[in-house]
Order: C-alpha cells, then sequence, then structure tokens
C-alpha cells in the first residue's frame, strides 16, 4: 500500500459515499472452485522463507507501510507450518535508531497472475497502532496508483472489522462520479480467516470465510483510470506494519504482535 492512505481519505469518501458494513451470515456464497486452476500454492511447510517464492522487505523510502520494515530474521518466522511476521519493539543493543522493527514478504517479480483469484488463511493480534495487511499490486514498474492496487485484508488496532479496499486514480483522486471502492466487514478476530479476491475484466470481488462481501466493477460507459487492473498481472504482500496516519500511534506495551499466514493461494481461470 504505496499508501499515504490516511484516516481522512476514508473520512472524505464517507460524505460523498455511504458506508457499507457486511453483516455477517447474509453474504454470497463464493463460485465453485471448478472455475479455477491452483497454480500455486504455499503452504509453509518448511524451515525457512522460499526465497524462490518471497522477498523479504525492508524500509523503502519510509512511507506508512514500510517504514518500520526490517530484515531481522526474528521478525519472519515460520514454525508449525505458519508464517509469523512480527512487530516489536526494537531490542536494546540493535543497530537501529527506529523505535519499533516490523516484518513483511512479497513476491513479487517471483509469484504473479492476471485475471487471477488470490486466498490467503491468516490471523493476527491486536495493539494499538498494529495494522496487518494482505494487499496485491501490479507487477511492473508503472507509477502508484496508476496500476491500481488491492486490498484483500487490512486491519487497525482492536477493531472487530477488517477493511477490503481497491484502489485507482480515480478513486484516490476522487474523480466524478465517485464510487464505492471499499467494505467494512464483520470477523472474530481472534480466529483464522479465510481472506479472497478475484480479478476479472469486468469486476474485482472480495470474499471473507467463502461468502462474498463486496464487488468493484469495471463501469461503462468507461470512467477516467477507474479500473486498471485488466494491464498487469498482481503480486502479493503480507505485512505487518506498525503506525501511521491512518492506523494511528503505537502504543509500545502491546508489543510484540504478530501476524500468522496459514497459506496461500494463487489460481487461474480454466
Amino acid at each position: 500500500m504505496n499508501k499515504n492512505i490516511t484516516t481522512a481519505l476514508f473520512i472524505a469518501l464517507s460524505l460523498f459515499l455511504p458506508t457499507i458494513v457486511i453483516a455477517a451470515g447474509k453474504h454470497t456464497k463464493a463460485p465453485s472452485r471448478k472455475e479455477w486452476k491452483l497454480v500455486w500454492k504455499e503452504e509453509f511447510n518448511g524451515k525457512k522463507l522460499d526465497t524462490r517464492s518471497w522477498s523479504r522487505y525492508t524500509r523503502n523510502g519510509g512511507t506508512d507501510w514500510d517504514r518500520h520494515m526490517s530484515g531481522l530474521d526474528s521478525l519472519c518466522r515460520i514454525e508449525n507450518g505458519v508464517l509469523q511476521l512480527w512487530g516489536i519493539n526494537t531490542p536494546e543493543g540493535y543497530d537501529d535508531k527506529r523505535p519499533f522493527l516490523t516484518g513483511g514478504v512479497g513476491s513479487k517479480g517471483k509469484r504473479a497472475v492476471k485475471n487471477g483469484r488470490f486466498e490467503v488463511r491468516a490471523r493476527y493480534d491486536c495493539g494499538e497502532g498494529f495494522w496487518p495487511a494482505i494487499w496485491l499490486m501490479p507487477d511492473t514498474t508503472i507509477r502508484h496508483p496508476y496500476g491500481g492496487e488491492i486490498d484483500i485484508m487490512e486491519h487497525l488496532n482492536f477493531d472487530n472489522i477488517v477493511f477490503q479496499t481497491v484502489h485507482t486514480p480515480h478513486t484516490l483522486f476522487k474523480y466524478e462520479p465517485t464510487i464505492q471502492n471499499y467494505v467494512m466487514v464483520p470477523i472474530k478476530k481472534e480466529e483464522f480467516n479465510t481472506y479472497a479476491v478475484e480479478i476479472n475484466t469486468s469486476e474485482i470481488t472480495f470474499y471473507i470465510n467463502g461468502e462474498k462481501t463486496f464487488s468493484y466493477k469495471n463501469q461503462e460507459p468507461e470512467l477516467k483510470e477507474q479500473f486498471p487492473f485488466n494491464n498487469y498481472p498482481f503480486y502479493i504482500i503480507l505485512s505487518a506494519q506498525l503506525g501511521g496516519s491512518w492506523v494511528g500511534k503505537v502504543n509500545p506495551k502491546d508489543l510484540p504482535v504478530k501476524m500468522e499466514v496459514d497459506y496461500v493461494r494463487i489460481y487461474e481461470r480454466r
């Protein structure tokens, strides 16, 4: 999330668009798996991160999402078939002036698909200033947001909801007519949940635990920079983020916190 996605942004959106909160148990079931062919899966069954599929993130420009990213080994662990990405207070004596350190991984240049389905089973701790996320970016050098961004899951602090969001130049620059581009969905935050998104030429559809939560459609007639998602393959990012203008200040007493990922799966339409 090449973010500075801010609280102000969501407040501004709410002035123009109705807030959508999807009630549990009222979703539409996901399409049959017969429609999809599994092309890659990561079950985290090894002892170390598979560098053929994943790269670690470190600070790169100091945006909100990667401001505290670090390659410290203890921030990215695999235990009992689960990837753990941690957010911690910087250890005493460690040569880093930042107050907090976080772990994140991405599949850029290694695992990407165009017009596919991404599915992730994950859970996360809660803490003031903790912002775990699962999201997609175009596997190209195009400048953000012109290739689009798809946030499959973002969780803030101690919320009982997650955000699922689409970002494009049309949504971020508030071109008219404005279009609903996000949804807030209640979850059982202490449990593992399965988050998924499907991308095709006509819409982007989000799911949680196999139930449809939201659809962002390619508008007709075509709107300015509203649907760039047909142009590039997308790769996935898993990130344990701390602090920033959207999530707010970090409470050091709530650390350490972690995001756990059971699996990642990528499909192509048959």
